[in-house]
């Protein structure tokens, strides 16, 4: 692959025992355990080769601190950028069609976006790979 795309995680975590039937109502409580899943945009980025393939883009949905927390996703999992996105940010996040996001290269540029449809930040963010993606053919 050239280019991989991260957009959301399928789970940060799951159940640490899974039960074989339906769980009644006996109890007025249930507690459940979680567990870590696997982080595979972390993996992706630590098995990468001194030719910087794939390209890795990364998603970071944050409610507090969004340049810092955002910075510090993209370093620790080896990314060519993220698009930071602040959850608490009215007409931003789930339950709306738009988003207001800001992309973090590896550089440390912040590009803000203005507020923008769903689909129109995708089609902004792969304007940003197409670049990536003729210079690593080179």
């Amino acid at each position: 692959m050239d280019v991989i795309v991260m957009a959301a995680a399928v789970g940060d975590y799951r159940p640490l025992q899974v039960a074989p039937q339906k769980l009644k109502k006996l109890q007025s409580e249930l507690n459940v355990t979680l567990i870590k899943n696997p982080d595979i945009l972390g993996q992706l980025g630590k098995s990468r080769t001194a030719s910087r393939r794939p390209i890795l883009i990364g998603f970071a949905a944050e409610t507090e601190n969004l340049i810092e927390n955002a910075t510090e996703k993209l370093i620790q999992k080896n990314l060519d950028f993220i698009v930071a996105n602040n959850l608490t940010q009215s007409g931003s996040g789930f339950g709306c069609d738009t988003n207001q996001v800001k992309i973090i290269d590896r550089n440390g540029t912040i590009t803000e976006l203005p507020p923008l449809t769903k689909e129109e930040v995708a089609e902004r963010v792969f304007d940003r790979i197409e670049p990536l993606v003729t210079i690593t053919e080179s």
